[in-house]
């Protein structure tokens, strides 16, 4: 049994609202399995000298603590989530969530009280106290339990007061969460980018939703407006502002650390952005990682990246900012390191337009294998507390939940003060001013939720009065947040001598204005003209703050559209930035919009701009709507023409990207004034003539015919110049490609021209010299055998006779053969691949049948090295097991791969739970073939499909029919194909939790 807070701390004053609260449980197959107990736990900890770890509260008093904060008593709110469940359940909706409320009255670093709040949520992430009540979010809501008169009794029902934080079917994590209140007077919160969602006020019609697909958002409470301010990212659970209220959060699997730009787009890890405009995102903002990038990042767990900083995985941040550490640790980012069991802690320093943080090392590591760390704030005496989850899983494990256990560390230096509250009781202009100057920026941001308008004179005076750049930001948000701002103060600040509050000025002059959603600005919020904007200019083009200008690069998401081009040429002028982390990017994700509504615009930023990067997206851009605009675009190859060769570099690599997948395109008019202005540069050139081909000149054409046959070129440049030919297709492709079988390195590509060609004796062809292609040739080869159905019976005939190995044809191409909806060839695929059992009771006897044989035994038996084999031939083409393996499926090596019914359900019925972006896309094109694959990408012209040989584009205009299945790529019969002692080893791999050596080479394999 756990032992009893009882036994180490005096008893807490229970108060419980609900005498009917459901009892929670444990959940993990060992029953037996129990944490440390709390006295135990917490001297687990290795600390620095002088710090030390005491228990706050623990269980029974807290369980499951997922999410605290702090009201202006000092007090600590903490959410319980016992409702979040395991594979098969998901949520047990049975059990119910609370918020406690703990007080430390004495601060001797031990809750001395309890209270219940409420026990009435569910499916709870996070709480915020603050405008007279709670903050509670419980997907997809965002409650408001009001309590004005502070008595912790509510005053009436939860509120909803946003909703469409969507929880993914089929998802275990990712959740919205992360409630605090910002230096600007908004209440901020995160979301993973596996449940987007739809946020706006209850009734808001889908139409004017905000999108969310990952990042940080924002809710004005008494506006009623949302905002997502950041797109992208895995699964943030952490958050907070630096001393000049720079945000910045903590993320899982990919970059640890971002800067929160608003209008930022974010690297995910995988996919492509919603809006098809954004071509490239940003990556993280820190220098190093907490894993060997080397290998995956599930590679991280077990110990095995502590000598990088502990793992992939980061719940919590804290930036520290506050006297009662030293001062070695002071304005440092610490975040709580999952796999690690430790505090990873980063040095914030400035670097051109924002940050990057550096590795200062780890603090607080702890032998506690249960200790999962889940969230770490300051307290109002200047210590750090943590919530532990205190569990052995995580979400990818699905092993259970153990709801019975929870801890609340202190971690300290010395013998901590307790803290003089009285100014918080009531607030006077003196009391304010102590909080306001209290280096412990907890009393600063309680006074932003208790201030009001008698305080503004002292504000103002402290703004205009004082040198201290803290304690005038400090004054500015507090301002801001009670409503006395105005445009006169605010610009008076865009000429003050610190960058900090020039960045804020520009910021909350714009709080008003709406900021782009992830597709782009919203016409009804645009405002139709913004009065600063020439101040924006000048400061554009002079301000030396490279922090400034990417304010005002982030900026330009909430300025009317016609006043976007002369900031963003402005800021694109500055040479200096041309490599800068954020800004050119920060900058065309402002201007897309131009696009659409004012090309020529974007011709103008291009005359002042050197930055590669925005200069090529710029190029892509209009080369995409040359159809629509020639003009723009004959503007635009004008420009070049006088222009510098490595601008000339930048807009031929644009209209690469742009026509990729194009078989014509109309040449520009201005192309052959374009052309004669470049100099002898073999790159431009090489680019120049790629282009020439799609515009139809002869001469280009000619030089691409000659490289491809030409043994002495470089093989890139031979593939490159039968791509482009394959394009083209010039009367003699046919020909061309038949004598290219031959030639090494143009096999697979040679094979893809022949595809555009519908004879069955090509299909026997290629059929027969299946073979003498090379095993990394071969995946391209079933693929063009697999989109004919001709060409699909010759396949299929030798695979019968021998021929072709029966294990090389993966589960995807075996869905591509059944969506021919063709019964002779489901016959054939059924007697040399194995038979599918489509009804749902077939599927379910298959996986019973199998769940009978699949005993711990028969597993323990299993060979796992064979099974590792057999996943490589047969399964690693579609995903990724360990870092390696193809992305047309989703990647195995996080998933609940352990449960051996989640293993069993899926193979038996991969279409039961399918996910947007692996649903099966059907392509039947005009030339007779048809394609399957995962959608890769989509612009107005062309689409890409991403099949196990890599990616396609194609015209849309070839595509005669396409079809979204509900369907997964794979199909059903992997059960019944294989045989019972392979299936047993590929079990038994894929259960095993970390990747098991191949077998010697000797043995046989199947």
């Amino acid at each position: 049994m756990i032992r009893r807070l009882l036994a180490v701390l005096p008893c807490l004053l229970l108060s419980a609202r609900g005498a009917d609260f459901p009892e929670p449980y444990n959940s993990e197959k060992d029953k037996s399995a129990e944490p440390p107990s709390a006295a135990e736990a917490v001297k687990m900890f290795t600390l620095p000298d002088g710090f030390e770890a005491t228990l706050f509260a623990s269980e029974p008093e807290v369980r499951n603590p997922i999410a605290m904060a702090w009201d202006h008593r000092g007090r600590m709110w903490v959410a319980e989530n016992f409702t979040y469940a395991e594979s098969g359940k998901r949520f047990d909706l049975d059990l119910r969530d609370r918020v406690l409320v703990f007080e430390d009255a004495d601060g001797d670093g031990t809750a001395e009280s309890r209270k219940v709040f409420t026990d009435d949520l569910q499916m709870l992430t996070s709480v915020e106290v603050g405008r007279g009540g709670l903050w509670a979010l419980c997907p997809p809501n965002l409650l408001f339990i009001p309590d004005k008169n502070g008595d912790d009794i509510p005053d009436g029902e939860p509120e909803v007061r946003l909703d469409g934080f969507t929880v993914a079917k089929g998802n275990y994590h990712n959740f919205a969460n992360g409630l605090r209140w910002g230096p600007d007077g908004w209440l901020y919160g995160r979301c993973g980018h596996s449940c987007p969602g739809r946020l706006g006020l209850p009734g808001t019609p889908d139409a004017e939703r905000i999108p969310i697909e990952g990042g940080i958002w924002r809710f004005h409470p008494e506006r009623g407006v949302v905002e997502v301010l950041t797109h992208g990212t895995v699964n943030p659970w952490g958050h907070d502002w630096d001393e000049h209220g720079e945000l910045f959060f903590i993320n899982t699997v990919i970059g640890h650390l971002w800067h929160g730009i608003p209008g930022a787009h974010f690297k995910e890890s995988g996919g492509n952005d919603p809006n098809p405009e954004v071509y490239e995102r940003l990556d993280m903002h820190a220098d190093h990682w907490h894993f060997d990038t080397t290998g995956n990042w599930t590679a991280s767990r077990d110990g095995k990246a502590n000598d990088f900083g502990g793992g992939h995985a980061h719940i919590g941040m804290m930036i520290y900012q506050a006297e009662q550490w030293p001062e070695e640790w002071r304005d440092r980012l610490f975040t709580l390191n999952l796999h690690g069991r430790r505090t990873n802690v980063e040095r914030l320093e400035r670097e051109g337009g924002g940050y990057v943080g550096q590795h200062q090392g780890d603090l607080f590591l702890t032998a506690d294998p249960w200790f999962r760390g889940i969230d770490i704030q300051q307290g109002p005496d200047g210590s750090a507390y943590i919530l532990d989850w205190s569990d052995t899983g995580e979400c990818h494990d699905h092993n259970g939940v153990h709801r019975t256990s929870g801890r609340i560390y202190r971690l300290s230096y010395g013998a901590p003060a307790k803290p003089d509250l009285s100014d918080l009781a009531k607030i006077t202009p003196e009391a304010a001013r102590r909080l306001l100057t209290n280096p412990n920026v907890w009393f600063d941001r309680q006074l932003r939720q208790r201030a009001d308008e008698s305080l503004a004179p002292l504000l103002k005076e402290i703004l205009e009065g004082e040198t201290d750049t803290v304690l005038r930001l400090r004054a500015l948000w507090t301002l801001h947040a009670i409503g006395q701002t105005t445009p006169e103060l605010l610009t008076k600040l865009l000429d003050a001598k610190d960058e900090h509050l020039r960045v804020w000025a520009i910021r909350l002059l714009t709080d008003a204005q709406s900021i782009d959603t992830i597709l782009g600005p919203r016409e009804e919020a645009m405002p139709v003209s913004f009065p600063e904007i020439e101040r924006f200019i000048t400061m554009a083009k002079s301000d030396e703050s490279g922090l400034v200008r990417l304010t005002l690069a982030s900026t330009l998401q909430r300025l009317p559209l016609p006043q976007r081009a002369e900031l963003g040429a402005a800021l694109a002028s500055r040479n200096e930035d041309e490599g800068d982390h954020n800004l050119p990017s920060m900058v065309w994700y402002g201007l897309i919009p131009l696009a659409d509504t004012d090309p020529l615009a974007l011709v103008h930023v291009a005359e002042t701009c050197h930055w590669p990067d925005t200069l090529r997206w710029i190029s892509r851009s209009l080369a995409l709507r040359g159809a629509k605009s020639p003009e723009t675009l004959d503007a635009l190859l004008a420009l070049g023409a006088k222009s510098d060769p490595a601008t000339q570099s930048s807009l031929l690599r644009g209209l690469t990207e742009a026509y990729q997948g194009k078989r014509k395109v109309p040449k520009p008019t201005a192309w052959n004034a374009f052309m004669e202005s470049l100099p002898e540069d073999p790159e431009l050139v090489r680019l120049a003539s790629q282009l020439g081909s799609l515009f139809g000149d002869g001469d280009a054409l000619a030089a691409l015919q000659k490289t491809a046959q030409d043994p002495e070129a470089a093989p890139a440049d031979r593939v490159a110049a039968l791509e482009n030919l394959i394009a083209q297709r010039p009367a003699d492709l046919r020909k061309l490609c038949e004598q290219l079988l031959d030639a090494e390195f143009l096999r697979a590509t040679a094979t893809r021209g022949l595809a555009i060609f519908e004879d069955p004796a090509l299909g026997e062809v290629l059929a027969t010299r299946y073979p003498d292609f090379a095993p990394s040739e071969r995946p391209v080869l079933l693929e063009v055998l697999v989109s004919r159905k001709a060409w699909t019976a010759a396949l299929l005939a030798r695979m019968k006779n021998g021929t072709i190995p029966r294990a090389d044809l993966a589960a995807f191409h075996a869905r591509q053969i059944r969506a021919f909806g063709d019964a002779a060839l489901d016959g054939q695929l059924a007697e040399v691949w194995g038979e599918i059992r489509d009804s749902p009771e077939g599927k379910r006897q298959l996986v019973e049948e199998w769940k009978t044989k699949l005993t711990p035994a028969a597993l323990a038996t299993a060979d796992k090295g064979q099974g590792r084999i057999l996943f490589e031939a047969v399964c690693s083409s579609c995903h990724v097991l360990y870092g390696k393996g193809g992305k047309i499926g989703p990647d195995l090596t996080g998933s609940g791969r352990s449960d051996i019914g989640y293993l069993l359900d899926n193979i038996a019925d991969p279409s039961a739970i399918v996910g947007a972006e692996y649903r099966m896309l059907i392509l039947t094109l005009k030339d007779g073939r048809v394609l399957t694959g995962i959608p890769g990408g989509e612009s107005g012209e062309t689409l890409t499909l991403r099949q196990i040989a890599g990616e396609i584009t194609l015209e849309k205009s070839a595509i005669a029919k396409r079809e979204t299945s509900p369907l997964s790529m794979m199909p059903e019969g992997m059960l019944v194909s294989l045989p019972a002692d392979q299936i047993c080893d590929l079990i038994a791999y894929l259960q095993h939790p970390t990747q098991v050596p191949l077998p010697d080479p000797e043995e046989k394999s199947p």
